[in-house]
């Protein structure tokens, strides 16, 4: 399942400087991109980091101990994105078996 981040530039910022020696962190930063936030306010840019669940919890976990309300803004994404992975199996009659997750 794939989770979206999306994080302010300044907490992004920040996560980049404290981990520029954790690599697999670090890659996973840096495979993002920049957008407007049109929501808020159209001069605002976050970033938007699109990656695999593990990748998003190992993120949060890092993240944890350094910058609490970055972990809690990564924790709210991944929980989005499990409750949208519910409800699409549970709505979508198509879904192959083996897509199933046991529970």
């Amino acid at each position: 399942m794939k989770v979206l981040i999306e994080l302010s530039i300044e907490h992004y910022d920040l996560l980049v400087a404290e981990w520029h020696k954790a690599p697999r962190e670090y890659a996973i930063l840096k495979n993002s991109i920049v957008a407007q936030d049109p929501a808020t306010n159209p001069d605002r840019r976050i970033v938007k980091i699109l990656c695999d669940e593990d990748e998003a919890i190992s993120l949060m976990n890092k993240a944890i101990t350094v910058y609490p309300n970055v972990a809690g803004a990564i924790g709210a994404a991944i929980d989005l994105a499990r409750k949208l992975d519910e409800l699409f199996r549970k709505y979508n009659p198509y879904t192959p078996p083996w897509r199933h997750r046991s529970t």
